[in-house]
């Protein structure tokens, strides 16, 4: 394979080197920004050698060429164009300025939780490790293993405090938009922490109603109840964005001499107040009523709401606005120690998977759409889709999307009469396994398993209806 020339052909098809402003690449894609995005052409560039799927997301046109193909044609790309290497970051940061508001809103949302993934998937993880303790019936016993034996029950506890970092999620919650919204991160941080300070009242015992003896504070001829924001995922993040403009409005406006001192010192006064005054209550309503909706679909409406929750997932995922569920995640978790969604995202993923194989399984032998389905299919196994949706699923027609979705839907369904939840968020696929509540392992796997395998039959008895065998990949008319 000639990296150079596929690289030539690359830039000749996208406007030539005058039209890209950046270039990066991730596992299995090449990223481009470009500056005129209507100089490209898709279809030649899907013909190119080792290209396996184009699409356009994000204010990037991402080119799927695979793993180490990908990192070889980069290198070929950047020798032509002769440019500065760009981080990911600074192709995000230039796609962000052709993105609408809206967009740019959930892709911030997003970048909140990016970093944070792996601190809250390896406490959820030890927390699971931790069940396995605490969970009657496993290994033959009548009660569980933290009753019978000392040593189980010492492991517990110690299990208990080391995955500490989910009870104070919205300090790291604070410290990454802070650090998101161009604010000190240092500064955050003492924002969280005031979030979960442990000399305010409980939060929830407020709300309902339940607690005692809380004490309440004038300010600014204001009355408000001393309570902490246990689990205040939007609280922190609202009192973050506050905290990063003010602090750098009131940066331009106090002498330099004074800076040092009065600048970190307003900062947190005032964010402060704004935390317990307006944003506090503000994101406590968010919260409620983005919990309200997911409670309606998934609690009070069951089987069918679970089905549409699931469904919906993966087009919401080629909205864009996909980026805000993990925010009601982590309040899931923060307030229940409980995670249903991920069980959701799981079986959404995985369908996509199961609808690029029963492409696989229809194509003509030998064609390259058999060799792009497999390839796509792979990273949902992981927890990635974007390949599947964008390179088999919704290339040629949107019904290998559609009999995912549904499939994802069937999968939810069965995911909800089970009652499968998991203890984190961020993961899914066969990773996924490990931060699923234990005693319901199995039924992850199962459910996962129903929506793989049921897009690939809706897909058969499609094309049977229509009479289509052997599908092209060069036109795939009848996908």
């Amino acid at each position: 394979m000639n990296y150079k020339k596929i690289a030539n052909e690359v830039i000749e098809n996208v406007g030539g080197k005058e039209n890209i402003a950046s270039a990066v690449h991730c596992v299995t894609r090449l990223r481009l920004v470009l500056k005129d995005t209507t100089k490209y052409d898709r279809e030649v560039i899907e013909n190119i050698e080792g290209v396996k799927g184009v699409f356009f997301n994000g204010g990037q046109l991402q080119i799927i060429f695979g793993t180490k193909t990908v990192d070889l044609v980069h290198a070929a790309l950047m020798e032509i164009l002769d440019i500065k290497e760009s981080s990911l970051a600074d192709v995000k940061s230039a796609a962000n300025k052709n993105q609408s508001k809206i967009k740019q809103m959930f892709k911030a949302f997003s970048d909140i939780f990016v970093g944070l993934i792996p601190a809250i998937v390896g406490c959820a993880m030890i927390l699971g490790l931790r069940s396995l303790f605490l969970t009657e019936g496993l290994f033959g016993l009548e009660g569980t293993l933290a009753d019978t034996y000392k040593w189980a029950n010492d492991t517990a506890s110690f299990l208990n405090i080391i995955a500490t970092g989910l009870n104070f999620l919205p300090v790291f919650i604070a410290y990454s938009a802070t650090k998101r919204f161009g604010g000190n991160p240092a500064l955050g941080i003492i924002i969280g922490l005031i979030l979960v300070h442990p000399d305010l009242g409980n939060i929830f015992e407020y709300l309902q109603g339940t607690a005692t003896n809380v004490e309440y504070w004038n300010l600014l001829g204001i009355t408000v109840p001393a309570v902490a924001f246990q689990g205040g995922i939007f609280p922190a993040i609202l009192t973050s964005l506050f905290l990063a403009t003010f602090e750098k409005f009131i940066t331009k406006h106090v002498p330099q001499v004074l800076s040092f001192v009065l600048v970190p010192t307003l900062t947190i006064i005032v964010s402060s107040l704004a935390l317990f005054i307006v944003f506090g209550p503000l994101g406590d309503v968010i919260a409620s009523s983005l919990g309200y909706v997911c409670e309606l679909l998934y609690v009070k409406i069951g089987v069918i709401g679970a089905f549409a929750f699931a469904a919906l997932l993966q087009p919401l995922v080629i909205t864009g606005t996909h980026h805000a569920i993990g925010g009601i995640e982590a309040q899931l978790i923060a307030q229940t120690g409980f995670n249903y969604i991920q069980p959701l995202w799981a079986v959404s993923i995985i369908a996509q998977g199961g609808a690029c194989i029963g492409m696989f399984l229809l194509a003509a032998k030998k064609s390259k759409l058999r060799e792009v389905s497999v390839s796509s299919f792979i990273p949902t196994l992981v927890g990635v889709s974007e390949p599947a949706i964008f390179a088999v699923n919704l290339k040629d027609s949107i019904v290998p999307f559609l009999c995912a979705a549904i499939g994802a839907g069937f999968g939810g369904v069965y995911m909800k009469l089970l009652d499968v939840k998991a203890l984190g968020f961020g993961l899914t696929g066969i990773p996924g396994v490990t931060i699923v509540n234990p005693p319901v392992i199995i039924h992850y796997l199962i459910g996962n398993l129903i929506a793989f395998v049921l897009p690939i039959v809706f897909l058969f008895i499609y094309h049977k209806i229509k009479g289509v065998q052997g599908i092209d990949n060069s036109k795939a008319k009848a996908a």
